[in-house]
């Protein structure tokens, strides 16, 4: 029986409300510098969930592109999707593959920004108008950022990026927000693989 595609799609929901705005910006802005293009989908090939034991292979037997993100740079809006028995199930003790009938895809919208080698996600609930997510603003005293060593305790969770020698569009994402496939929203890292875009809405 097939895995059920997640219940929602953000990047459909929010365009329609965001269209008129997006024509206002000047055709003549500069693209804004970034370590790649983040457009379309990504799989989970490793992770190191605290930090410290090291990178761990996903296990493709029953998690391969299991744990996955989704970008619509457009609207700035990436959907994580995770395919678990229950939640809080992670990358590490997902059964997906192994119990198909018996699992879900869970997900979560986030609004980002992203300039250089830095992202910041900001969780918004499917429908609603994406929140307006700013490194700029991050970058202020008591700005509420989490993890990758932003300031205290909000909601936005400051994400560093760096690409993987010699292995093509494969990045390494420093933290995830907190309970994201098993993040702790501190320490936790994840190395990503570009997918097909179909490999997301299967």
């Amino acid at each position: 029986m097939p895995l059920k595609q997640p219940s929602f799609r953000p990047s459909v929901l929010v365009l329609g409300a965001l269209g008129l705005a997006l024509t206002g910006a000047c055709k003549d802005d500069p693209p804004t510098p970034k370590l790649f293009e983040e457009e379309g989908a990504w799989s989970v090939i490793r992770y190191d969930l605290d930090g410290t034991t090291g990178l761990v292979d996903i296990n493709n037997a029953n998690r391969r592109d299991a744990f996955m993100l989704s970008f619509d740079s457009h609207i700035r809006v990436v959907t994580t999707a995770a395919c678990v028995e229950r939640e809080g199930d992670t990358v590490a003790d997902s059964s997906c593959l192994l119990n198909p009938s018996d699992t879900f895809w869970d997900c979560q919208c986030f609004a980002y920004d992203y300039v250089n080698d830095e992202m910041l996600w900001r969780e918004f609930n499917p429908g609603d108008i994406p929140p307006d997510v700013s490194l700029a603003a991050a970058d202020e005293p008591g700005d509420g950022t989490t993890g990758g060593g932003g300031g205290g305790g909000g909601d936005d969770t400051l994400i560093t990026l760096s690409e993987i020698p010699d292995i093509n569009s494969t990045y390494n994402f420093r933290p995830l927000p907190d309970g994201v496939f098993g993040s702790d929203g501190v320490v936790s890292r994840f190395i990503f693989q570009k997918r097909s875009p179909s490999v997301f809405g299967r």
